[in-house]
C-alpha cells in the first residue's frame, strides 16, 4: 500500500511537470514576439527592456510549473498553474502596444477603410452615426465592458466548484484566442475608426451617462494604440462562450448568445474596431475552440459528460 501511494505521488508529480497545450501557447507566443521585436528593434525605444520582460514572464511560467510539480497536492498552486495565462494576459497586452510597428513599420487603416467601403458602401462607423443616442451609447458601452465579466466570472465559478479539468479547457481556449490576437496586432497594426478617418465622425465623441465615460477614460489611459486586428474583445468573449457550451451545455450557450452578439456589435458602434476586426476576432475564437477540441486528449477539461 505504501509503495502504491509513493507511485501515485510520483505520477502526479510527473503529470504536473509535463507541459500542457496552454503552456506551449504562452511560451511560443513569448518566443515569437521576442524574435519579432529583436528583428524590428529600430521601431521600438528601449527594445531590450521588452526582451527582459518576455524573459521574466517565461521564467515565471517555468518556475510555476516546477513549483506545482514539487507540490502537486497544493490546491492554490494547481489553480494558478491552470489559470496563469489569463493572469498574464493584461501584462502581455500592455507590452504589445509599443511594439506593434516592428513588422509593418506603419498602420494599415487604409486597407480597413477600403474593406468597409466595399462591404457597406462606406465606413460602417459613419453609417452608424445616424443611430447614435445617449441611451444606445450607454447600452453599447455596457455590452463592451461586459467583456471583463466573460474573462473573470466563468473561471471563478469553475475554481469555486473545483472543476479543475473544465477550468483547463476554458483557459486553454481563451489563451489560444487572445494570444493569437496579440500576434495579429504585430502583423497588421491598425489604429481603429476613432482615429481614421479623423474629423469625419459625427458626433466627434460618443456620450453616455456613467459607463461610457468610464470606459473612455480607461481606453485613453490604459489601451495601447494599434491593437485592433483581430478584436481581442470579440475573440475572448466568443472563446468563453464556445468553451462554456462544451463545459455546461447548450442551455448556457443560448443564454450567452445574445449578450455576446451585442458585445460584437458594440466594438464597431463604439468606434474601437472595424468590421474586419470583429469578423477576424470571431474567426480566431472558432479556430481556437476547434483546435482545443481536436487536442482534447491533452487538455484534461475535455467535453466528456457535457450535454450537447
Amino acid at each position: 500500500m505504501y509503495d502504491a501511494a509513493r507511485s501515485a505521488a510520483r505520477e502526479r508529480r510527473a503529470q504536473a511537470r509535463a507541459y500542457r497545450p496552454v503552456d506551449v501557447i504562452v511560451l511560443v507566443y513569448l518566443a515569437v514576439v521576442a524574435v519579432l521585436v529583436t528583428a524590428g528593434h529600430d521601431q521600438v525605444e528601449r527594445w531590450w527592456a521588452y526582451l527582459l520582460a518576455y524573459a521574466a514572464m517565461a521564467s515565471a511560467v517555468l518556475a510555476l510549473i516546477t513549483a506545482q510539480a514539487r507540490r502537486p497536492d497544493v490546491a492554490a498552486l494547481a489553480v494558478l498553474r491552470t489559470a496563469y495565462p489569463i493572469v498574464l494576459a493584461p501584462l502581455a497586452y500592455t507590452l504589445v502596444g509599443p511594439t506593434v510597428l516592428v513588422v509593418r513599420g506603419g498602420y494599415r487603416d487604409a486597407g480597413m477603410n477600403a474593406f468597409d467601403a466595399a462591404l457597406w458602401g462606406g465606413q460602417l462607423s459613419r453609417w452608424l452615426d445616424g443611430l447614435v443616442s445617449r441611451p444606445l451609447t450607454e447600452l453599447m458601452y455596457a455590452a463592451y465592458m461586459s467583456y471583463y465579466l466573460y474573462i473573470v466570472v466563468p473561471p471563478l465559478l469553475l475554481i469555486l466548484r473545483r472543476r479543475q479539468a473544465a477550468l483547463e479547457r476554458l483557459v486553454t481556449t481563451v489563451a489560444a484566442a487572445v494570444y493569437t490576437c496579440y500576434l495579429g496586432f504585430l502583423i497588421l497594426p491598425v489604429l481603429g475608426p476613432r482615429h481614421s478617418p479623423a474629423g469625419q465622425l459625427h458626433p466627434p465623441e460618443l456620450t453616455g451617462y456613467v459607463l461610457a465615460p468610464a470606459q473612455q477614460w480607461l481606453m485613453a489611459h490604459a489601451d495601447p494604440v494599434g491593437t485592433c486586428f483581430p478584436s481581442a474583445h470579440v475573440a475572448g468573449a466568443w472563446a468563453v462562450v464556445l468553451a462554456a457550451r462544451r463545459i455546461w451545455g447548450r442551455t448556457v450557450f443560448r443564454r450567452l448568445l445574445l449578450p455576446t452578439i451585442l458585445l460584437t456589435v458594440s466594438v464597431v458602434y463604439t468606434r474601437y474596431h472595424y468590421t474586419a476586426d470583429a469578423a477576424a476576432g470571431l474567426a480566431v475564437a472558432l479556430a481556437a475552440d476547434a483546435l482545443v477540441s481536436r487536442t482534447g486528449r491533452r487538455v484534461s477539461g475535455g467535453s466528456a459528460g457535457a450535454p450537447r
